[in-house]
């Protein structure tokens, strides 16, 4: 075995000193000036030196060391590599870029490390115009152009502008393979535009390539759920929920799959089983309170619920809820009448003789109204004298395809509707919350209905108007799945006032930006009612009507504006 070379042998321990700093500082320094003096040129001992001068606090000598080995050592790309991730830490962060741009990204460092600075110089820029420019100044007609090109393309897609994401991710692919990160993004632009199967053949593809790695997991459940694939949606979510237990994202996914009863009970009880071990995992804890909610004793959900409305994660989310579960008695929450919470039940109808109309009830993507599953939404509606027809969309696509039971399409299932509540002879209210409140609009202006009440509806369906908090990616996927499936009939408000009979009760946060420009573009119309409610600044305004009284105010309204027609 040949020994190593005394150069070898001082840089070893050298850097067995830096790794002790700054017990070592006076050897240290005296050990790297003596080996720079004996090897003036070599390059190792010049990055260590730059390393020392920084940790002494010495920055403009350790700028000059590195662009004294750039000069020694030209066509090597350490020194600038090093010299970059200075700057980035001084927050000399122009200097950074500039660097980066003419010394670092065409040179001759790894991919990895220079797709990396990429990250970083870039994230350094807060303005998205400077970002888009540096971006595009690193262009330069290569193979490499792919990776500014993919950033490009993930902040068209954060900005919702998903034709100009779609034609930079196909630009980027034609030069070369994609970062897994980009083809993440590309999964969601997949879902925004509906092409579920080519979600599905992707997510496949990534889960088998890292199968250690949870998002791809939840995004092969979530493209199996698109697809009605249910026993592959139900074999991949048994298998993640036991190797990644804590992931609340899992359990976030769990609440919006229709799984048959028998299942979701199953997978409850698993999770019941390890709540204790969650204590501390508000996220985690607060999903498993919205499966409470359809699984356990009204008692126990309602206090789960109450122990998180202070938490700093999930306060934003569970203090509405909690108000509107305290707002009623418990018993409210009984569910007497045995209303299935079965997430695979599409259709139920509960009638009484006194009606004085029938209320359709959309379910929201949770489930239910709002967080409440139909038993508990059922706790509400029976104060008041109606039927009520529950309705819930296992095909996942905002009741805009109709629902599986009552026919092939939208059309199908206005008909379907027609038929079930006609013999009735009372009016039709129609009602939803977030997506399942445009739902519920639509199908009221197609059925001529007395009334629809929307809690938040984003009846300019490009909105990012999510339910609760998602992963960051998604960028407001879920608004832009809902304008692909309504493509054919984009304008809300035209289908609104093509049906003046219809009156059209909007409720929303009255300090909300995004929901209050919603709901304005309904104020014209004569058959609109806006509802603000005060205090209210998120989406969540179900619960917040819930807890205030507005809830039954609104529904009350209707109904008597239905009598009177």
């Amino acid at each position: 075995m040949t020994a190593p070379s005394p150069v070898a042998e001082e840089i070893a321990a050298i850097e067995r000193l830096v790794a002790q700093k700054p017990a070592a500082g006076e050897e240290l320094s005296a050990r790297i000036l003596a080996a720079r003096a004996r090897w003036p040129s070599q390059l190792r001992l010049q990055l260590l030196q730059g390393t020392w001068l920084e940790a002494e606090g010495r920055i403009d000598a350790a700028v000059a060391c590195y662009r004294a080995a750039q000069a020694e050592h030209r066509g090597n790309p350490w020194p600038a590599v090093r010299l970059v991730e200075l700057l980035l830490r001084q927050r000399r962060h122009e200097e950074a870029r500039t660097v980066f741009r003419d010394e670092v990204w065409g040179g001759g460092a790894p991919e990895r490390t220079r797709t990396g600075l990429l990250s970083q110089t870039t994230a350094s820029i807060p303005d998205p115009a400077g970002r888009e420019a540096f971006l595009r100044s690193l262009l330069r007609q290569q193979p490499d152009d792919r990776f500014p090109l993919l950033k490009l393309a993930v902040m068209r897609f954060r900005q919702k502008d998903r034709a100009a994401a779609e034609a930079l991710f196909a630009e980027a692919a034609s030069l070369g393979p994609m970062t897994d990160e980009a083809q993440l993004i590309l999964l969601e632009l997949h879902f925004a535009a509906a092409r579920f199967e080519e979600a599905h053949a992707l997510a496949q593809e990534l889960q088998a390539r890292h199968p250690d790695r949870v998002e791809f997991a939840r995004r092969r459940i979530q493209a199996a759920t698109f697809l009605h694939r249910v026993d592959e949606m139900i074999a991949l979510l048994q298998v993640a929920l036991l190797r990644w237990p804590e992931d609340w994202l899992l359990l976030f996914r769990f609440n919006r799959c229709p799984l048959p009863g028998e299942t979701d009970r199953t997978l409850f009880a698993a999770l019941t089983a390890r709540r204790d071990a969650m204590a501390g995992n508000d996220r985690w804890l607060f999903q498993y309170a919205i499966a409470s909610l359809r699984h356990a004793e009204p008692g126990l959900a309602v206090a789960l619920v109450r122990s998180l409305a202070a938490s700093p994660l999930v306060g934003h989310m569970a203090a509405p809820l909690a108000a509107a579960l305290a707002a009623h008695p418990l018993d409210c929450w009984a569910n007497p009448q045995a209303v299935s919470h079965a997430c695979d039940e599409e259709v139920q109808l509960l009638t009484r003789p006194d009606a004085v109309a029938t209320v359709i009830l959309f379910a929201s993507v949770a489930g239910g109204l709002g967080y409440l599953p139909f038993g508990m939404a059922d706790g509400l509606l029976r104060q008041r004298p109606v039927n009520v027809l529950y309705l819930r969309d296992t095909r996942h696509r905002a009741f805009t395809t109709g629902i599986r039971s009552l026919g092939a399409d939208h059309a199908a299932m206005i008909e379907a509707l027609h038929g079930m509540t006609r013999p009735l002879g009372v009016p039709v209210l129609t009602m939803g919350s977030s997506i399942a409140g445009v739902a519920a609009i639509r199908a009221a202006a197609r059925m001529q209905a007395a009334a629809a009440i929307s809690f938040a509806g984003p009846v300019n369906l490009g909105l990012d108007a999510t339910e609760e908090e998602a992963p960051a990616a998604a960028g407001g996927t879920r608004s832009s799945l809902y304008a692909s499936f309504t493509e054919a009939e984009p304008d809300l408000v035209a289908l609104v006032r093509a049906a003046p009979a219809t009156i059209v009760h909007q409720c929303f946060g009255a300090d909300f930006a995004p929901d209050v420009e919603a709901a304005q573009l309904l104020a014209p119309m004569a058959n609109a009612r806006l509802h603000p409610e005060p205090g209210c600044a998120d989406h969540l305004v179900i619960e917040h009507a819930i807890a205030s009284g507005s809830f039954l105010r609104i529904l009350d309204a209707a109904l008597q504006g239905a009598a009177a027609a």
